[in-house]
């Protein structure tokens, strides 16, 4: 009598799954933002466009935190620290601080801390945490570049909140670039949290940082195309 021999099962296990996940991921993110737009501009019209989107980051970024809480609590403690790889990352989102800081006020500037913070956990937590998560059997390349394509797609979103259109297409492929550096961080092992406050830092810094509006944008462009190679 013969006997069969067993399918290995190594196959089934390293086979690359259909981004379905993440696609799905990123598509329920923009659906839940653009419906916090509609109530938002039904419930309080007379919200400037900034502030409505200070509103709708905060109840994402709530959002964010309790799904991982209740469905990946794992992401919020795996990972390490690793200071090395941070530097660059780093040095690059302190950069606008450089020649000082606007004087803004307490109450916009402390508005602007929050909303930047609350955008830097939403963000990462989502990107960086769930869909990153869910292409982790594709190779790391593949994963860093989708996942980071998918979080530049989702500032199209910005649009409802008023947003010109040719900024905020600058602005998809600014963020996708900006995306790869800090999916390439993840990867690498580096946990959630140096990279929520990274790209807190970063926004903050762009806003706040008594910079003109050119060196903002040249500062913005030449840090996302570091992080793009960096992560590469």
């Amino acid at each position: 009598m013969t006997h069969t021999q067993p399918m290995p099962h190594t196959h089934l296990i390293t086979r690359p799954r259909p981004p379905y996940t993440a696609f799905a991921l990123t598509g329920l993110a923009a659906a839940l933002t653009l419906l916090a737009a509609l109530l938002i501009g039904w419930v309080a019209p007379g919200l400037e466009a900034t502030q409505q989107r200070f509103v709708a980051v905060l109840v994402m970024a709530a959002v964010a935190a309790i799904t991982v809480a209740v469905t990946r609590r794992d992401l919020l403690t795996s990972g390490r620290l690793h200071p090395v790889l941070l530097v660059i990352p780093l040095l690059l989102a302190l950069a606008p601080f450089a020649p000082g800081l606007k004087d803004m006020g307490l109450e916009a500037g402390s508005t602007l801390v929050i909303g930047y913070l609350a955008t830097g956990i939403y963000e990462e937590l989502w990107f960086r945490g769930l869909v990153l998560d869910t292409l982790a059997s594709s190779s790391p390349t593949k994963a860093a570049l989708l996942s980071s394509g998918l979080f530049g797609l989702i500032h199209l979103t910005n649009i409802a909140f008023g947003a010109n259109p040719a900024i905020t297409a600058a602005q998809v492929i600014g963020a996708a670039c900006f995306g790869v550096g800090m999916a390439a961080l993840r990867l690498r092992g580096v946990t959630l949290w140096p990279l929520i406050i990274i790209h807190a830092v970063t926004d903050i810094a762009l806003q706040t940082g008594d910079i003109t509006s050119t060196w903002r944008w040249t500062l913005m462009i030449s840090s996302d195309i570091i992080l793009l190679t960096y992560g590469l």
